[in-house]
């Protein structure tokens, strides 16, 4: 899964069905729990223009306790990439990092930086 993971990640637009059907076989198989190919799933949708299917993927593995910080670096992107629209998303996942005290994490708060700029926030 892996493997087909990252190749529709790279391909962008472009393999959003491709995708679609490497995630509906992967989420119901024993791999559904790993915590890296799930991020690499939040990260394809982000790619492939579905950030919306990213943010159902962060919200499932919060449920699961299976993040690590390139989950929250991932799901900012996909917040990133829907703007303003997404920005209430965007400060519970920033609240939720301050919690968990990631929030000293440099690439964690580049992420925050970059998703408050695109989001309409760029002084916070």
């Amino acid at each position: 899964f892996i493997y087909l993971l990252k190749a529709c990640s790279e391909k962008g637009p472009a393999a959003l069905t491709h995708a679609e059907k490497v995630y509906s076989r992967f989420s119901n198989s024993p791999f559904n729990s790993n915590s890296q190919t799930l991020n690499l799933a939040l990260q394809m949708f982000a790619k492939c223009g579905e950030p919306n299917k990213s943010i159902e993927i962060y919200d499932y593995m919060i449920a699961n306790n299976i993040t690590t910080e390139i989950t929250f670096t991932n799901v900012l992107s996909a917040i990133s990439n829907l703007g303003p629209s997404a920005l209430e998303k965007g400060k519970q996942i920033h609240q939720y990092i301050t919690q968990q005290k990631l929030d000293s994490n440099t690439i964690v708060n580049n992420s925050l930086i970059q998703m408050y700029n695109k989001c309409g926030e760029p002084n916070k």
